[in-house]
């Protein structure tokens, strides 16, 4: 062919050799006579060209010639020689995005995404000119001095032209399955932009992972993946990539297109926000493309973000309002690993704080500081709020609510018995809005000073089911406040009321809810995210609909306080980025670390081993779901247990190890119910348990036939230990008669004694007592905080983590009577996801030597903070259309 094409062009083109070859075209460099320069020359292959025919070829390839970009390639010349249909384009001297993945396999995140963005934005153009590419791969994007050329477009435009029909004669197939989108894949005949959205959501995949979300054997194995299942998270196979351009890219990989980009200039704009590089550095702003990193050392951490975020968060209030955006680590203190926390900001936005570990103090951070520093006198606290002149901030710690100044000094007891934790609003009038109880409460208030005593402020609405009022914002200038309602089922509502807490009406389901100046409301959903909705403070109307901010907001012992935005319009939220990021690993009493499998990462939780030690039980979470999986100790695959969509979780195995319980559900009906599966081939769950109280643990007692259940009540975490015995028990019945929480029940092996975590003292310790049924006595055997008890199966020890992240060991006597000896620090566990307050994320081998632990896949957990600067700026804009 090449001597056939040589001849025919030889009046134009001296043709010096071929490039390469694809399926559908081979390229061969060719002098352009004319203009004496290097070209290359595309020629379709002689079986397309039939089916195309010169006069359709060559009025499609027109198409490229009117799309003038600086990110695609442009078209120099086209025709018909000797019946071979070819066209012209300038010679890159680079490569194909293809031949550096091959020698890559990923790219730095930066490169990646700064590719992605270009390729967006050479798509967005096309679009613009009702021209879709439909055949978007690496081999089609071309890179020039670190730029991106998108190539192609006419030959897929017409081959698309010349119709499915003729397509299939030849036995050709126009799009690559790796990228085509699900519609591309089923055939379907109006084909639009969101699919080559879809296809850079693949390439943009593959920059970052190192290959394509779906490969398989053959073309029908890989449209059938495309078809049926769902890419595997990005974050479990490259921790550093943040999460925002994780959700950007699954975002562009949706299945239906009305799920996706509505515009490949929006997919680049998620990229932007998204950031540029690890997620320990902050996400680089778009009002500057340069980014030049600074490094600052934190003590005993490092915390790496752009130069140009550190600007955004140190200028002046008064400057103009760009929305700026960007990650913080709060990682200078160790006791907030593996603690997400909750946060504060101040009324100017000029100060963070944040609560660190269980037992640890608020930290603060400044806009002019470079670290998060503790506030002393703060031990202890939750569910912060600041005052509003700022210089003041209430908490609740130690079942008392305190003021301390962020300053540091002594600090203030307003309320000396708080029976839970509690989050509360400092309004202007100076007094403390919240609550007081687990449940059956509305909304009190109390003046903000010492000795003052709770006043009632909302009332409930009993007859539809109200449980609670909490988490309280106020409207400005008075107007009122939003609040959250809690209902006995589970179910949240966000709800307005006027000044006197009077007037109640509920606005939409949600889990908290603050205003922003300019008119909305931020509020956040029990599955994690994040929403901003238009809203008239003054009529306390909703006058707009809802749209997603972020994901993946964790909640906290006192509620989904997870985020806040500041009078000034500053948000800041946090972020969980561990779920599907973890390993299980084998620990010996000294400490030494093993794998469990170095193949198996995901969201593992709650790791239980059956009597036998032979098989490992554990659920495994990601962002939408939660299965229990099965896997022999010895090695060997693991096998999911559980099916459907309901959220799996806290497996427990039968004394005798031949079933498996687990919580299964969300809402309504099967909020708090256990099901168990009997092993060896059974596909079907019994329903042992029906509450309409939330459970989050569950275990079985080693005899005696108790199922033991730790509820929480909607919301607040406070929950009991209840224990029933299934065809014997009319109901279940609390173990304790306690208001306070219990957490992490244990039966001693001789099932005589019961271990729990309880914040009765102030703190989180570990408690005895007997079993069934409590006599009276109790023994604290943990002496510097303590979570997560585990009886060793020979019942002369009692394990658990004490409130630094140490594995803990006491010797104990178990029998009729009970007794505690010795405890021994075994080994520090700060890399090990363990510090949970309601579930137990290890367990211990039968010979009591080696523990099965959780570990965050690549070192300890670091809390993540977003800020956005100007938020309100942002809202305006995306809610119109325009510039504030």
């Amino acid at each position: 062919m090449i001597t056939r094409l040589a001849t025919a062009l030889a009046d134009r083109y001296r043709i010096e050799g071929e490039l390469g070859a694809g399926g559908m075209a081979t390229v061969y460099l060719a002098a352009d006579l004319k203009h004496d320069r290097k070209v290359a020359i595309k020629v379709l292959k002689p079986e397309l060209a039939a089916v195309l025919g010169g006069e359709r070829f060559l009025s499609e390839i027109k198409t490229t010639a009117r799309l003038q970009h600086p990110h695609i390639l442009p078209l120099l010349d086209s025709g018909v020689a000797d019946g071979l249909l070819f066209y012209v384009m300038p010679l890159v001297t680079g490569e194909t995005l293809r031949a550096r993945l091959e020698r890559e396999r990923q790219l730095a995140i930066d490169d990646a995404l700064l590719i992605a963005r270009e390729v967006a934005d050479a798509l967005g153009h096309a679009h613009g000119h009702g021209i879709i590419h439909r055949d978007i791969k690496p081999e089609n994007i071309l890179l020039q001095d670190g730029h991106a050329l998108v190539a192609d477009f006419g030959i897929a435009l017409a081959v698309h032209s010349a119709g499915r029909e003729r397509m299939t004669q030849t036995g050709m197939s126009l799009g690559t399955p790796q990228y085509m989108s699900p519609e591309q894949a089923m055939g379907e005949r109006t084909i639009d932009a969101r699919s080559d959205i879809y296809a850079l959501g693949a390439i943009t995949y593959e920059m970052l992972v190192g290959e394509a979300p779906f490969t398989g054997p053959s073309v029908q194995a890989i449209v059938a993946r495309v078809l049926s299942e769902e890419p595997r998270a990005i974050g479990v196979q490259r921790k550093a990539v943040p999460l925002e351009v994780e959700d950007a890219v699954m975002r562009a990989l949706e299945k239906l297109p009305a799920d996706r980009f509505a515009s490949a200039r929006e997919f680049a704009t998620a990229l932007i926000s998204g950031g540029g590089g690890a997620r320990q550095r902050a996400v680089a702003p778009a009002v500057q493309a340069r980014r030049v990193p600074l490094v600052f050392a934190l003590g005993a951490s490092t915390m790496v973000f752009a130069a140009l975020a550190a600007w955004g968060w140190m200028r002046p209030a008064t400057s103009a309002p760009d929305v700026v955006r960007y990650q913080l680590s709060v990682d200078s203190i160790v006791d907030t690993r593996d603690w997400t926390g909750s946060v504060a900001i101040s009324p100017d936005g000029r100060t963070i704080v944040h609560t660190s570990s269980l037992d640890g103090p608020l930290l603060r951070r400044d806009r002019d500081g470079l670290e998060f520093t503790p506030i002393s006198g703060t031990e202890g606290a939750q569910g912060p709020a600041f005052s509003p002149d700022g210089r003041r901030v209430v908490f609740f710690s130690a079942g008392r609510i305190l003021a301390a100044s962020i300053d540091g000094g002594p600090v203030e007891v307003i309320v000396p018995d708080s029976k839970h934790p509690t989050a509360l609003a400092w309004g202007d009038d100076d007094y403390l809005y919240g609550q007081n109880a687990a449940a059956n409460t509305g909304l009190l208030r109390v003046r903000a000073r010492s000795g003052a005593q709770w006043e009632p402020f909302t009332t409930l609405d009993t007859a539809a089911g109200q449980w609670s009022h909490l988490l309280p914002a106020m409207l400005p200038n008075g107007h009122g406040f939003v609040f959250q309602v809690g209902y006995a089922d589970g179910r949240t509502d966000i709800a307005v009321s006027d000044a006197r807490g009077e007037n109640i009406e509920l606005l939409f389901p949600g889990s908290r809810a603050r205003y922003v100046s300019g008119g909305y409301l931020v509020y956040a959903t029990s599955d994690g995210r994040l929403w901003f909705i238009p809203f008239d403070a003054r009529s306390r109307k909703v006058t707009g609909t809802a749209t997603q901010i972020a994901s993946r907001i964790p909640g906290t012992m006192v509620g989904s306080v997870s985020f806040d935005v500041s009078r000034s319009g500053t948000l800041v939220f946090a972020q969980e980025d561990t779920r599907a990021q973890r390993e299980l690993v084998w620990v010996s009493r000294d400490g030494m670390r093993t794998a469990f499998d170095s193949t198996w990462h995901g969201g593992f939780v709650s790791p239980r081993l059956s009597p036998d030690g032979r098989t490992l039980a554990v659920s495994v979470q990601d962002r939408t779901s939660a299965h229990i999986w099965l896997k022999p100790t010895a090695g060997g695959e693991p096998r999911r247990l559980t099916l459907g969509s309901a959220q799996h979780d806290e497996p427990a195995w039968s004394p005798d190890g031949r079933s498996l319980s687990f919580i299964s559900g969300g809402t309504g009906s099967t909020v708090g119910a256990v099901y168990r599966r009997a092993l060896g081939g059974s596909t079907t769950n019994e329903l042992v348990l029906q509450m309409d109280r939330a459970a989050s643990e569950q275990l079985w007692s080693p005899v005696g036939g108790w199922l033991l259940v730790r509820t929480t009540t909607p919301m607040l975490g406070a929950g009991d230990v209840l224990r029933y015995r299934p065809g014997v028990d009319a109901a279940p019945v609390p173990v304790l008669d306690s208001p306070r929480s219990e957490y992490s029940p244990s039966v001693s092996p001789d099932g005589r004694w019961l271990a729990y975590g309880s914040n009765e003292s102030g703190r989180l310790e570990v408690y005895v007592v007997s079993f069934p049924t409590p006599d009276g006595r109790k023994w604290q055997v943990s002496t510097d905080g303590g979570v997560s008890s585990v009886w060793s199966p020979r019942g002369n020890e009692l394990f658990f983590l004490d409130l630094r992240g140490n594995m803990i060991a006491v010797s104990v006597q178990t029998g009729p009577e009970f007794s505690s000896g010795e405890t021994r620090v075994l080994f520090a566990a700060g890399d090990l996801a363990t510090r949970a307050v309601s579930r137990r994320n290890y367990d211990v081998t039968s010979d009591a030597q080696r523990f099965v632990m959780v570990r965050t896949a690549g070192g300890a957990y670091s809390a993540q903070l977003v800020v956005v600067e100007n938020f309100a700026s942002e809202l305006t804009k995306r809610a119109t259309g325009r510039e504030p």
